[in-house]
């Protein structure tokens, strides 16, 4: 039984095209022979990361009253950037609310974008004033908890399907869970198709920062749980909590969420950009790092050989990394080597 029927990926694809790219699924060496890694490039989506996709899904299905009102959300970059640029292509009043330490670039992007930018000193503060915006009339396009926007991002994973029809495994960043909700959503509405060409369902891994669990936590609880303390230095995977629609969607249909400490995510970053050139954020190397780390569940490799490799598709959600902290990064691995 099917608990979202209100989420129709058919029409967000009908109301993507053309406005979205179809991002390449790329090969990239996994370190393991037993598995054939392929990477889902969000990074080079417009407005930099999959979040356009939800954003714009949003934004054309406001009704006429919504859009004068003006829309709003909350966010530390890549939603506010890809809300930013989907309300001036659309004609629509934006204001982003933004905790201070966003990545400088980040604010940029929004403003150049035409959206007004609103700082607070914490993602709490900046949560409180975008509700308050909303109390006023102003439109919550929500970033992730919202079934508009899980509707765009699991284009992401019907994309994948149709460029690698054998994929067994779809691996992505978890924040505050809009992509691989709609990711997992969308693969298992497809397992009935996958079954009757003779391919096994396609299995959804989820991963996230070890100092910002909120999707583990979440599941645990049934429900939304927000995090008392975030460690992490994976900005954009570090939302207060998930939302409450992603994590039923999550209970049900992905496989299972894992978490990893920073350094493998800084450490996929960084291997991404210099042996690629593609540019990479940290949350945009989560997903990569699973497989770079050899973190995969075991099980998942039993049996396989570089003759039968595991086929996984990863995807990199996003491009647009602080340049202080790119910089930084790849001088200390240039001083390490």
């Amino acid at each position: 039984m099917d608990d979202w029927p209100g989420i129709d990926f058919a029409a967000a694809r009908e109301r993507l095209r053309g406005v979205v790219e179809r991002t390449p699924l790329a090969p990239f060496p996994s370190g393991d022979p037993r598995i054939e890694l392929r990477l889902k490039l969000e990074c080079l989506q417009v407005a930099g990361a999959f979040k356009a996709r939800g954003a714009w899904n949003q934004v054309a299905s406001l009704p006429a009253a919504a859009r004068r009102a003006g829309v709003v959300a909350t966010s530390s970059g890549n939603h506010a950037g890809a809300l930013a640029w989907a309300a001036q292509r659309a004609g629509v009043p934006c204001t982003v609310f933004m905790p201070a330490d966003a990545y400088p670039n980040k604010v940029a992007a929004c403003r150049e974008r035409g959206a007004r930018v609103e700082l607070r000193p914490s993602r709490e503060e900046a949560e409180a004033a975008c509700a308050a915006a909303v109390a006023a009339g102003a439109t919550l396009v929500h970033p992730y908890d919202a079934e508009r926007t899980l509707e765009g991002a699991g284009t992401v994973a019907l994309e994948v399907l149709e460029q690698w029809p054998e994929v067994e495994v779809l691996v992505c960043p978890v924040g505050g869970g809009g992509l691989i909700g709609g990711c997992a959503l969308a693969a298992w509405r497809e397992r009935a198709a996958r079954a009757a060409a003779g391919r096994p369902p396609l299995r959804v891994l989820g991963v996230e920062p070890a100092g910002a669990p909120s999707m583990t936590r979440g599941l645990a609880a049934g429900r939304p749980v927000k995090l008392e303390r975030i460690d992490t230095r994976v900005q954009g995977l570090c939302p207060l909590d998930s939302g409450a629609l992603p994590i039923a969607v999550a209970a049900r249909c992905v496989d299972r969420i894992l978490t990893l400490p920073d350094e493998p995510i800084l450490a996929a970053q960084s291997r991404l950009v210099r042996e690629s050139g593609w540019t990479v954020e940290p949350a945009g190397a989560a997903a990569p790092a699973l497989v770079l780390a050899g973190a995969l569940p075991p099980g998942l490799l039993v049996g396989r050989t570089p003759e039968r490799p595991l086929r996984v598709a990863a995807v990199v959600s996003g491009g647009n990394p602080d340049p202080a902290q790119l910089a930084g990064l790849l001088e200390s691995e240039e001083a390490e080597t």
